[in-house]
């Protein structure tokens, strides 16, 4: 079995959660699949938001926050807007 190297923390853009998977989204572009939960990745990096069940962002690169009607969205680095849940919105300013 390969083993794949895991990105340092200040290169992951935002982590996407898919059942027991986990995608990493890099600043520079690229995608690294893992194949542990979210939930544990969660429980390893420091300093990292949680804006839903699927996704787990890097507070540093959160360039923007917009609300579009009662949804609010944080806009990443290269644009990408990703969803906030209901219930995680006061975590984001």
């Amino acid at each position: 079995m390969l083993a794949v190297k895991l990105p340092s923390p200040q290169d992951i853009l935002f982590l996407r959660g898919d059942i027991n998977y986990t995608e990493f989204h890099l600043v520079n572009g690229k995608k690294v699949v893992s194949s542990t939960t979210l939930l544990r990745h969660q429980e390893k990096l420091d300093g990292f938001l949680r804006v839903s069940r699927k996704y787990l962002v890097t507070p540093e690169y959160i360039t923007a926050t917009r609300k579009e009607q009662n949804v609010r969205y944080v806009v990443l680095l290269g644009g990408q807007e990703l969803r906030v849940s209901r219930r995680r919105t006061n975590n984001i300013q």
